[in-house]
Parts: structure tokens; sequence; C-alpha cells
């Protein structure tokens, strides 16, 4: 649904709040975090995908009913919240259920389902909407979601109950998995960068597609995740995400020094990759540094650092690009700074794991 909402808001008298409609969310999101992981630790991954997934539900039914403007943010906040729960959850269960030399590959092949419902989202979503209308488009996502929760429910339970002294023990954060969570955090600032400042640069060099560098960049994303998942199992995941950042790395310096149309398709592709690298490592990463006990806790964090990262990603380009009258350049030099911060925090990390095992635990 998400690229018909701005529309939505235009014609309920909300179009200079259109920056909002991805800050709203993501910052719901953000506050759903902590508490994801507690309830998935606590009391279930089921919990946790199930709770998420029926608000889903409802912020689909709630959507066509919304024309005044602060309604629509409520429902958008109602809906971010909720999404703060189900990801946690299933990704702590794919963990559980996978032995830790497998976990990169299988949280890669996560990614990946992930990604291809996402892009195949934008796609639908939209052709649903030019024939059938918007609320069919809104209604169609609820069943959807409706579909998601039965296959959740059919899941096993696979949170181990603590022992009564350890229950809850260790609060809503879990700062074992830091290491991981500072390098997503590097990682997601430029794509927040990205989601705000692509579709207009996009249009610049004369696409007409506003998603063309999400589509291609997503495309080449899931080229790698299984075999970048491998790589990280067998080698360690600072080495897989020290690679990653070196093409987002390169990536960023061809869009900031050659704005043409070869180097945004070849920038495309290499972010892509970055992030196949990236994404399934450092998920993978959080579930070494945890027990079976405190596993949503660490997804939770990872999630908390991608939201902040968006967040930051979005609010810093919109200031960079009005101080600097509008250049492209300087907002992916920004970006690259930060890819440059996950390459140096990962071969540090590297550094300090050398002669460990890949566990990492």
């Amino acid at each position: 649904m998400l690229p018909e909402l701005p529309n939505h808001l235009r014609e309920i008298g909300g179009g200079k709040h259109i920056g909002w409609v991805i800050s709203s969310f993501s910052f719901a999101a953000l506050f759903a975090r902590p508490l994801s992981g507690w309830v998935t630790d606590n009391l279930g991954r089921k919990w946790s995908m199930l709770g998420g997934t029926s608000f889903c539900i409802v912020a689909g039914l709630l959507y066509p009913l919304t024309q005044v403007v602060w309604l629509f943010f409520a429902v958008r906040i109602i809906h971010g919240f909720s999404t703060g729960f189900a990801p946690t959850g299933f990704t702590a269960f794919t963990t559980d259920i996978v032995p830790h030399n497998k976990r990169g590959e299988a949280l890669g092949w996560q990614g990946m389902f992930s990604n291809i419902g996402a892009s195949a989202g934008f796609a639908v979503g939209s052709l649903i909407a030019a024939y059938f209308g918007v609320p069919a488009m809104y209604i169609i996502s609820s069943a959807l979601a409706l579909v998601a929760m039965f296959i959740f429910a059919s899941l096993p339970e696979t949170r181990i109950k603590p022992e009564r002294k350890h229950r809850h023990k260790g609060g809503f954060l879990y700062f074992k998995a830091i290491q991981p969570t500072l390098i997503m955090l590097c990682v997601c600032v430029p794509i927040g960068s990205i989601l705000t400042i692509m579709p207009d640069y996009t249009q610049t060099l004369g696409f007409k597609n506003k998603g063309l560098f999400l589509a291609v960049y997503i495309a080449f994303s899931l080229l790698v995740r299984i075999f970048s998942g491998k790589l990280s199992d067998k080698f360690g995941r600072p080495l897989a995400t020290a690679i990653g950042s070196v093409f987002q790395i390169i990536a960023l310096l061809l869009l900031a020094f050659f704005a043409s149309k070869w180097a945004f398709f070849v920038a495309a592709a290499f972010y892509g990759f970055g992030q196949g690298f990236n994404a399934p490592s450092l998920f993978a990463w959080g579930g070494d540094t945890s027990t079976e006990n405190t596993r949503g806790r660490a997804m939770g964090m990872l999630f908390i650092a991608i939201e902040i990262g968006i967040i930051l990603g979005a609010l810093s380009t919109g200031s960079i690009f009005n101080k600097t009258g509008g250049s492209y350049q300087a907002v992916f030099l920004f970006n690259t700074f930060w890819s440059v911060l996950a390459l140096v925090l990962s071969l540090y990390y590297l550094k300090q794991k050398r002669g460990k095992s890949p566990s990492y635990k």
C-alpha cells in the first residue's frame, strides 16, 4: 500500500505532511521494538508474530475510513507499532530452528523472501488500486495479513521457558548484541536517506519510474543473500559485513561523482550486493550473541537500529539537501561516511574475533 499512501494523504488535505508517511510509521515501530523483544522472550515467538499480524489486519481495515489527517496518522502509528512485533518474532523463530553454523544461510533465505514480498507488494498494490480502487487495495492487504496469521498460528512455539529465577531478567534491551547493532545503525542511515532522496534523483536523470533504483538494488540483493549467508557462516560475520560495506561505499561514491545513467545502474547493483551481504550476516550475528531466552531482545536490538538509522537518514537528508541548495552529491557523501564507519567497525571487530570460532558466542 505504501506507493498509494501519499496520494491518499493529499486527497484528505494533508499534502504538506507527506514526509511523515514513513517517519510516523518508523517512530511507532521504534517504540515497539524493545517491547517486542521482551514479548518474544517472555511470552513466546508466536505471541509476537500473531499480535503484530492481527494489528496489521485492523490497520488495513481502518485506512479506508481515514478521511481526516489526524486519523490517517493515528492508523499509521498503529500500523507501525504492530509491524514492530512480527519481524522480531519470526526472526527469533528462524534463529531457534537452525544450527548456528547454518544461521546466516537460513536468515539469507528469510531475507530473500521478505524482499520478494515487499517488492511484489509495491507492484501488486498499485495495480489493485488502479483497477479496483484504493479501498480494495486496503482490504486485500488485510486479507493477506489474515493468511499470514493462519500460517504463523500453525507453527510450533520454539521458546524455551526459563527457570523462574531467570524470568524477565535483563529488561527490554540486550547489550550483548551491541556490535551488530552498531553496524546495523551505520548501514541503515544511508537506506533512510536513499528512500527519501532517490525518487527525485531518479527523475533528474531522465527516468520516469521513481522506484527504479530500489527495484534494481533489491533484485541484486536477492542474488547474493544465500551465498553471503553461507560465507558468514564459514568465515565469520564481520568479514561478510566488511565486504558488504565495501560494495556500498563504491556504490555511493559512484552516485556522488558520476551523475549518469550507467553509474546509476552500477551503483544500484553494488548497493544491492552490499545489502545482500550485510542483512543476513548482521541478524545471524545477533543470534550468535544470544541464548534461547534472550533471542527476541537480541533481534529487537537490531530492529531498533534499523528504525533509528532510517529516521536519522531521512531527517538528515532533508536538512542537508536544503542547506546545500539541493546538492545530491553532498547527500551521497554523507551516506558514504556512514558506510565507511560500518567498514571500520567491521574490520575492528574482525581483528578482535581473529582466532575465535565463527559463531562468536
